[in-house]
This record gives structure tokens, sequence and C-alpha cells, in this order.
């Protein structure tokens, strides 16, 4: 059983663009947490993930978007979904004119709770997309452990959800020219 201290810290290999923590939820919690559509996912930046009709399912096409929907960040498509315990997609950041790239979200049982696992899979090195998302990694999977286990994120992570909206949003991140 991992000690306190140990399930509190992302562990991260950026070099292969690996991040992992244990959190001390039941799985299927933290799966609902990472697929949800009826609300924000606090650790996806505050986005509200939309689905095209064929919804959680290879092939259907995501879009990661601001509370509001007005815009959206991310979009992508389904590769792999196997509840509760592996979902993949495609991953484009619309404000970024960079090569797809895919993302895998991985979930295991442990003692003490769910290990979970984000891996960035052919970023293209030394993209922006590449440097947004090693610098995310960590947030995403210590934000997920933040919500999990205690209701909600870090006081910094919400202070900083606020000051996203204080910065002006470009025309092609509009989710008009993002349909789902």
């Amino acid at each position: 059983m991992p000690s306190p201290a140990a399930s509190r810290k992302v562990e991260v290999d950026a070099a292969k663009r690996v991040f992992k923590v244990v959190i001390n939820a039941p799985i299927r919690d933290v799966w609902r947490e990472i697929t949800r559509t009826d609300a924000p996912i606090a650790c996806f930046f505050n986005s509200r993930m939309h689905l095209s009709p064929g919804g959680l399912v290879p092939g259907s096409k995501l879009a990661m978007r601001t509370p509001d929907s007005r815009n959206t960040g991310v979009v992508g498509e389904i590769l792999a979904c196997r509840e509760p315990t592996h979902f993949s997609h495609t991953f484009k950041f619309t404000s970024f004119d960079d090569p797809w790239c895919r993302v895998s979200y991985d979930l295991r049982e442990v003692p003490g709770g769910t290990e979970f696992t984000l891996s960035i899979i052919d970023a293209a090195p030394g993209s922006k997309t590449e440097k947004q998302m090693v610098q995310g990694g960590t947030m995403i999977a210590g934000t997920l452990r933040d919500v999990m286990e205690n209701g909600r994120p870090s006081l910094l992570t919400r202070i900083l959800f606020g000051a996203f909206a204080l910065f002006p949003v470009s025309n092609k991140c509009k989710s008009e020219h993002w349909p789902v």
C-alpha cells in the first residue's frame, strides 16, 4: 500500500510524456469524472465534454468547451473506450496549427484507490501542443486527485480558472467553427 505522502505526489516522466497519480477513490467514480458530459470537468481545465450523437464510443467526435459553450479549446475523435479502465482520443488544440496527437487515460485499481495515468502520444517534438500538454499533465493529474478526494480543485487552481476568463480568446476557438 502506498504511503499517504507517495499517493499525494504526481509522478512525471516528461520525456515519455506520462503522468501518474494514485487517487483515494473507487475506479468507477474516477472514470465517471473523466468521461462526464453533464458538467465541466475540473481536471480538464474546467472544460465541458461535448460528444457527437454516438456518445462515448470509437469514432465519435468530441470537443472540450468552456462552461458557457462559446469557445472550444480541444477537439478530437474517440479511439478507444473500455469502461472503467481506458479512454483514448485524438487531440488538437483549436488555438494552434500543430499536427494532431493522441491522449490516453488509463485507470487501474491499486491498494489505496485508483491509479490514474495520462499519456501524451505522438505530440510533435518542440511544438506548442507538446509544450502545453507537458506543462498541463501534472495539473490534470493533481486536479483530478483533488476533486476526487476533496470535492473540488485546490484554491490555486480555482484562481487560475477565474483568471482564464480575463484573457481574450482567438476567434478561431469559437465553438461555431468546431461542430461536434
